[in-house]
């Protein structure tokens, strides 16, 4: 480009603006309608890197040495921001941001998840053993209850009950991962932690 050509396209632009509109994105910056113009600049002006652009923009610009950079984009304000790409999300209600992720280590919901508020079930299962008077064991993942019948009970361990030697303890995991029981031998309709407090 010949040096009256720039000075052309560089006489175009308004001498003091603070706001445009993204006329179209390129690799190497983005053309601008300025207000009061019929035509997008030829010009492309450099941008914030850290920001998206795309064409329609209101944008606010910044002048220095006699060109403008584009700062940011302008509007309403966002309430939540989704992923632009992730290769793997199971199941999620909000995500707060993420440009790239291969995997999300923390979710309000999700199937399968590191962290998360609530999960169908535990990422690893365990088994779960009840040893001393009475004995009892079964794996459990979250999944569904557990319900184990003790073994082993013994002599005097367990009193006033009928049919000592055949108990029924049954596990779950409640919301934030808190281990909870019911059993035969307190009553079988309600749930208790672990403390042995009502759930």
């Amino acid at each position: 480009m010949i040096y009256q050509e720039k000075q052309e396209i560089q006489q175009k632009q308004p001498e003091n603006a603070s706001f445009a509109t993204i006329a179209q994105v390129y690799g190497d910056g983005v053309t601008l309608l300025f207000g009061g113009q019929d035509a997008p600049s030829q010009k492309r002006y450099r941008v914030n890197s850290f920001a998206v652009f795309h064409p329609g923009d209101r944008v606010f610009l910044a002048k220095d040495s006699g060109t403008y950079v584009v700062l940011f984009p302008i509007g309403a304000p966002k309430e939540s921001f989704r992923a632009d790409t992730a290769s793997k999300a199971d199941a999620a209600v909000s995500a707060n941001s993420a440009d790239s992720a291969a995997h999300a280590s923390s979710a309000d919901q999700a199937a399968n998840a590191n962290h998360a508020d609530t999960a169908d079930k535990l990422k690893t299962g365990r088994t779960i053993g009840l040893t001393g008077d009475v004995t009892a064991s079964g794996s459990f993942n979250g999944a569904a209850n557990l319900s184990m019948s003790a073994v082993g009970v013994k002599a005097n361990a367990v009193k006033d009950q009928n049919s000592p030697n055949n108990r029924t303890v049954r596990f779950r995991v409640a919301d934030y991962g808190k281990l909870q029981f019911t059993s035969s031998y307190y009553n079988n309709g309600t749930w208790y932690n672990m403390d042995g407090t009502r759930a």
